[in-house]
């Protein structure tokens, strides 16, 4: 990896100025950053004029654009393709990613294997078309909006009758909450889709649809990371995860460094380049793109989601556990003919976990924002919080729940990593028995679980 002197001004879509990511992005090692601006939307603001917003700030000074969060990618896109200056991936690229029922149409190398079917929220035979997919899909299925993030909305459906109601959720989330960027919510994209997307070409641009799959159960489930640069492919890291065999959504964590061999790798890296060079085919580059991936009993994979961007929450476990591992200097430097490697490990083992609530309330009714502070002095725990203590978050959740806080918690070894995170969710999570995916101290498998001061086992 070679240096430049290259001078950057970087805009941050979707976000708040945060001083601390500031000076971070200006100690950039690979290329000179000048500027960082934050921008975020307002309320009531429509996705197109918020992009036409935004371009104004790049035509003045801005060469660069940094998407970390998913609707971020669209921003990224559409300003790659109105300013040649910034490199970037192409808009048709961003959205075949971002849309699930076109991921699973376009990029998904067992698309025509995996059986699913899509369901117009506002159509008028969806109950209908609910049921027809429920037959060609089975029970149980799982349902999830087609522009949906964070979990939100996917939900385990047994029955014609759950089918039912979780489609009239979804249109009550969406119209009590048309600002909630995780609803699924076609009139908050159209005028953008009308612009810089093919409508003709995909008319669930601008509908309200949900994607029907089948449950599958998976052995494991990994996260894999990786970016175009300047056209080549350029693995970064696979993680793995803890699996619950007693909830619907059965996989959660991230922890890395994988365990998995080299050779145990390669087929689930000959995976992801299979669906990085569908995505290259589309005008994708300079970006990074993180996949999820079944693994069957039988070795076979599975698309889950395509997310064609970097992550602030994937960086903060990946920056300690690998050297050279920040994915925002890498993308900073993107366009400026600098070739980069994998990162290599440090030697720390790390694990990010949401801490997701099936039933929520006060956020400060559920974790102790007190012991949140004191423990922001070990260096061996990171939180990310999305709400104060003060905060009510949004009823609406899926089979995974919801959550406000992320924690990540590092050592030594893996077992030391999470030990680390029980003994944090300990002192700050009040309701321990309202917890989606509790955390122990032991790793031996839930076949043989038990109880442990509130917190249960799961299978490494």
């Amino acid at each position: 990896m070679s240096s430049t002197a290259s001078d950057v001004s970087v805009l941050l879509p979707f976000s708040d100025g945060n001083p601390e990511e500031q000076q971070e992005l200006l100690c950039c090692p690979l290329v000179k950053v000048q500027k960082v601006e934050f921008s975020n939307i307002d309320d009531n603001e429509r996705l197109l004029d918020y992009v036409q917003r935004v371009k104004k700030t790049v035509k003045a000074c801005i060469n660069n654009v940094l998407a970390l969060s998913d609707i971020s990618t669209f921003v990224h896109s559409a300003v790659a393709r109105d300013f040649h200056s910034v490199p970037g991936p192409s808009v048709e690229a961003s959205f075949l990613a971002f849309n699930k029922a076109y991921t699973r149409q376009y990029m998904d190398p067992a698309a025509s294997t995996t059986p699913y079917a899509v369901v117009d929220l506002d159509s008028s035979t969806m109950l209908t078309d609910a049921r027809q997919a429920l037959r060609k899909v089975g029970f149980p299925a799982f349902v999830k909006p087609a522009t949906g993030f964070a979990s939100v909305g996917v939900k385990k459906v047994n029955s014609d009758d759950e089918m039912t109601s979780v489609l009239q959720n979804l249109r009550t989330m969406r119209d009590k909450y048309p600002n909630f960027l995780s609803a699924p919510s076609a009139s908050f994209f159209r005028s953008f889709y009308e612009e810089y997307v093919d409508v003709k070409k995909y008319p669930l641009a601008l509908r309200d649809a949900v994607v029907v799959e089948p449950f599958i159960d998976a052995e494991n489930f990994y996260t894999v990371d990786g970016c175009v640069i300047d056209g080549q492919i350029v693995h970064w890291a696979i993680t793995d995860s803890l699996r619950y065999d007693d909830q619907d959504a059965r996989f959660v964590t991230m922890i890395c460094p994988t365990t998995l061999t080299h050779e145990q790798q390669k087929p689930i890296w000959d995976f992801y380049d299979d669906v990085m060079t569908k995505m290259i085919r589309f005008g994708f580059n300079n970006s990074f793109v993180h996949i999820e991936v079944f693994q069957m009993k039988d070795k076979q994979l599975k698309l889950i989601e395509v997310n064609a961007r970097a992550s602030r929450h994937h960086q903060s476990l990946y920056s300690v556990c690998f050297e050279n591992g920040r994915m925002d200097y890498v993308s900073l430097s993107s366009g400026h003919g600098i070739r980069h490697a994998p990162p290599v490990p440090t030697g720390k083992h790390g694990i990010m976990y949401l801490v997701k609530f099936q039933e929520l309330e006060r956020a400060g009714n559920l974790m102790d924002f007190g012991q949140i502070d004191k423990l922001r002095t070990d260096p061996n725990v990171r939180f990310i919080l999305t709400a104060g203590p003060d905060e009510e978050v949004t009823d609406f959740f899926g089979s995974t729940g919801a959550h406000f806080c992320i924690v990540l918690a590092f050592g030594n070894t893996r077992t030391a990593a999470i030990g680390k995170l029980a003994d944090v969710l300990r002192l700050t999570v009040k309701k321990p028995e309202k917890l989606t995916y509790p955390i122990s101290y032991e790793t031996r498998s839930l076949r043989e679980k038990r109880s442990s001061g509130g917190f249960m086992t799961a299978t490494m």
